[in-house]
């Protein structure tokens, strides 16, 4: 292992460089697993970074100790002010600032299960053609939702969401989520699943810091542009905060 240090030892401060972007990157994008590893990662790199210094050290390498040292505080000091910046945002408080109103009803998402074999599972959802209160389904929590949508009789074009807070009509994520929930339809002319785990992003809010959210699903026509929304359902939501 020592002789593995001191010829590599120049490999551990670009590692270091490495994880830390990666870091930052998962930080401002969706949770995954992948984060974690990441992060695993970024432990070990410094630990190795600490062995090899105590290894050029303990064999009078002062060159190269110091380069290794200068090199990895210059990209500690370098990406640690925008990774602590990704990393602890904090809370905005929107969920406090406006808690669900008494008496309203909502829908809660279903949950998502996890298995190692089938990766997410997703529950079977009840479905009712004859209840519209059926039709939209979203699964997910800690902000990060997946959505199914079914309905009938519609010519082509394109589905989406439209998402607000349900107390007082404020637009949530706007331009994110019409970007990330923009399904492209063909005709039907029986009651059909349009939008299958269809995956969007709610970033006002934390986690556990629950509001009231009305969920619409909108239609525009292929050919005329025409918009028509049709139907809305009002979940308990939070928020995703990085």
């Amino acid at each position: 292992m020592e002789r593995f240090l001191l010829k590599y030892w120049w490999c551990f401060p670009l590692l270091l460089f490495g994880m830390m972007v990666g870091l930052i990157l998962f930080f401002v994008s969706v949770p995954t697993i992948w984060e974690t590893i990441v992060f695993i990662l970024f432990l070990l790199t410094l630990i190795a970074i600490a062995a090899s210094w105590v290894v050029l050290l303990s064999h009078q390498k002062w060159w190269k100790s110091i380069v290794s040292f200068l090199v990895s505080g210059f990209v500690i000091c370098l990406l640690g002010l925008p990774l602590m910046l990704a990393e602890q945002t904090g809370p905005d408080g929107f969920g406090k600032n406006h808690p669900i109103p008494e008496g309203l009803d909502y829908s809660l998402p279903l949950k998502i299960n996890y298995n190692l074999a089938q990766d997410y599972w997703y529950p079977e959802a009840d479905i009712d053609s004859l209840n519209k209160n059926t039709y939209l389904q979203i699964w997910g929590d800690c902000g990060v939702y997946r959505y199914d949508f079914y309905y009938d009789d519609l010519p082509g074009g394109e589905i989406f969401l439209r998402c607000y807070e349900a107390s007082e009509n404020i637009p949530l994520s706007k331009s994110r989520i019409y970007n990330n929930t923009r399904i492209r339809i063909d005709p039907v002319c029986h009651f059909s699943k349009l939008v299958d785990k269809q995956r969007f992003v709610i970033s006002e809010g934390d986690y556990a810091d629950y509001y009231a959210a009305r969920i619409e699903v909108w239609y525009r026509h292929g050919i005329t542009g025409k918009e028509q929304k049709l139907l809305e359902k009002v979940y308990r939501v939070e928020g995703y905060m990085r």
